[in-house]
């Protein structure tokens, strides 16, 4: 008997709500794999395509002046 037929042959005895049990407790190991993840993986390829480098940017005057609006120091 190959493992397919072992795991099926038990699922076969186990009660609807024991089977709910199982993939309560196995949807957390192995979460099902949906479109959902998909588009937001394209969704994201798509916005690190639209990043250009900023010449004109100061990162650290930035930084200080969101500090000093943030917590006036």
């Amino acid at each position: 008997m190959s493992t397919r037929e072992i795991a099926y042959s038990i699922f076969e005895q186990l009660t609807e709500e024991e089977l709910q049990g199982f993939i309560a407790l196995f949807r957390r190991a192995y979460p099902p794999k949906t479109e959902d993840r998909d588009t937001r993986r394209e969704a994201f390829a798509r916005l690190e395509q639209m990043c250009r480098p900023m010449p004109e940017l100061d990162e650290k005057r930035e930084l200080a002046e969101y500090r000093e609006e943030k917590y006036g120091k």
